[in-house]
């Protein structure tokens, strides 16, 4: 489990574990289906993208009550100790169906079931639902990105603007999900198999005696490899200086160096002006990298004005996920003991019984969704999840189903409604 010190079992709401003790004591034993549903779109959003998948495998492979855990909940005074000592051999045993990593869904579609004793599903509920709402947005907003970009290279670079590390990991998996090229966040990089990246900061270059001789030591240390960013006092002055020292690394080594990188000002006329300028210098090979406070719609409003652009590096209001950080994802229930279940709370009703969704189309074409009552025989988007995928797997999948999905679903701004129907007992 990533950066969890211990076991993950008290990653919980209290009521999950008060509504277990009553289901322990009144000996309810029968199984139980719980699904995850999101209610609804983000402003501009089309679609979902499904992720978390693995992370849920490790969750459950990890989860335990340990020792130190089960003298917490003593110390409480609300845990009787029959239930307590159940929890010290608990090992939840729960089947999974879900949509796989890398599809794409709408709201009210069941992403993944949960089927098993009632105590045993119930106790998922909170950590379930806390890795799977942000992984979805992040693999989503991610997909819109690199929609955005279209064949410019994107990059994670906003670990250090993320709500805490987990949140930091879930934003480069997501990242990778979609196609990002790398992440500056080394752990993820390790962990996921990513190629880290990064150039320097402000600072590194506001030490130096001049900007000349921190480009210079840079790229003599980086070599084919360094990126110079350029905007650190003068952003027209500092591409100047970074084409000489290129044009000194080339002439006097037979390197070329890698690129610059702009970070702020306006990122249309400097970077026209570095490939103009560049070229003029016969170093057509340096690439101009951008960044700073850049989103989906940022980048389109920027490549649609013809920005000289080679990649781009994205942060904050991507790994914060600043214009969603957060989904109406919910978990319940939907069947007890072979019953069907649902709940008629105003603007909180959900449907009956475990479910089946079949997408429909024709020509590699995406046309509209179906949600009718579980049939085990037939197709069904939902598929029993057991182990994570390779990653490779994953990236293809959402590519298909990217380039399934029509056009205006897929619109960075205001983007139609993807048909989805649902059957009449549901």
């Amino acid at each position: 489990m990533w950066l969890i010190d211990g076991t993950p079992a008290l990653f919980t709401d209290l009521y999950e574990l008060t509504m277990a003790q009553v289901y322990f004591n009144k000996h309810m034993q029968q199984t139980a289906s719980f699904e995850v549903t999101v209610r609804r779109l983000p402003e501009h959003w089309g679609y979902f993208v499904m992720a978390g998948l693995a992370e849920i495998e490790s969750y459950l492979k990890a989860f335990r009550f340990d020792e130190n855990d089960i003298a917490y909940l003593r110390s409480l005074g609300a845990f009787e100790t029959d239930f307590l000592d159940c929890l010290g051999r608990f090992k939840p045993q729960v089947r999974l169906r879900a949509l796989p990593e890398g599809t794409v869904f709408f709201p009210h579609e069941p992403v993944l079931e949960v089927s098993g004793l009632i105590l045993d599903a119930q106790l998922l509920e909170t950590y379930i639902l806390n890795i799977l709402g942000f992984s979805i947005i992040e693999a989503t907003l991610a997909a819109r990105t690199v929609l955005a970009a279209g064949d410019k290279p994107v990059l994670d670079f906003g670990l250090r603007r993320c709500q805490g590390p987990i949140s930091g990991l879930r934003a480069a998996r997501g990242g990778q999900i979609a196609g990002f090229k790398a992440t500056s966040n080394v752990f993820a990089a390790r962990a996921f198999g990513m190629p880290p990246s990064g150039t320097m900061a402000h600072s590194y270059v506001q030490v130096h005696d001049s900007e000349e001789q921190a480009f210079r030591d840079f790229a003599q240390q980086f070599g084919a490899g360094a990126v110079l960013l350029v905007d650190t006092y003068d952003a027209i002055e500092g591409i100047q200086i970074a084409a000489a020292v290129a044009q000194e690394m080339l002439e006097v080594k037979g390197i070329r160096i890698r690129g610059i990188r702009i970070d702020s000002g306006d990122l249309v006329a400097l970077s026209t002006f570095a490939r103009e300028y560049f070229d003029k210098q016969s170093l057509d090979f340096l690439k101009i990298f951008v960044s700073g406070d850049l989103d989906e719609y940022k980048i389109h409003d920027l490549l649609a004005a013809g920005a000289e652009i080679d990649g781009l590096g994205i942060g904050t209001r991507y790994s914060t996920a600043r214009h969603a950080p957060a989904l109406e994802i919910v978990y319940k229930i939907v069947q007890y003991n072979g019953r069907d279940l649902h709940k008629r709370s105003p603007d909180k009703v959900t449907r009956p019984g475990r479910k089946t969704i079949v997408r429909a189309g024709n020509s590699g074409h995406y046309e509209n969704d179906s949600v009718g009552p579980f049939y085990p025989t037939g197709p069904d988007l939902l598929q029993p999840f057991e182990a994570g995928e390779p990653m490779e797997t994953i990236q293809r999948r959402l590519a298909r189903e990217l380039a399934a999905l029509p056009a205006p679903i897929k619109a960075i701004r205001n983007p139609q409604t993807y048909p989805v129907h649902f059957a009449q007992s549901q």
